[in-house]
């Protein structure tokens, strides 16, 4: 599986020297981007394993409801926790979402994509969330 250390970098040679993105500006990234998708109505936290393990280290996770996980041969992967308005077609939302990570990403950052994997936690209706 892909290294989840938040130092982890991504290194591109350009003939003049190194380019590096911190997975930290991938993340904040592909948070700003499934926001903007019409129908989503907020990112959701999540409680993998490997968020438990960094609020038990005690580092905060600075971008919630995205998890970047980078395999050096197969690229990145990421996980996006969403919550949805009430009344929207899910998987087209989601469809949308990794449409608009994958092209943006690929746009931005000229970074390798393995997948985007969209976890839906929540329905938003009104005044009320339910999960």
């Amino acid at each position: 599986m892909g290294n989840e250390k938040n130092e982890k970098e991504n290194n591109k040679e350009n003939g003049y020297g190194e380019v590096r993105i911190a997975s930290e500006v991938i993340a904040a990234y592909v948070s700003e981007a499934a926001s903007s998708v019409e129908g989503v109505f907020g990112l959701g936290g999540n409680l993998s394993a490997a968020a438990l393990t960094s609020k038990v280290l005690g580092r905060e996770n600075k971008i919630r409801g995205v998890r970047v996980s980078e395999d050096e041969n197969d690229g990145y992967s990421i996980d996006i926790f969403l919550v949805v308005e009430f009344g929207t077609k899910i998987p087209e939302v989601a469809w949308n979402v990794q449409k608009r990570v994958t092209e943006g990403l690929a746009r931005t950052a000229d970074i390798k994509i393995k997948g985007v994997n969209i976890h839906v936690q929540g329905v938003h209706s009104g005044d009320s969330q339910t999960a």
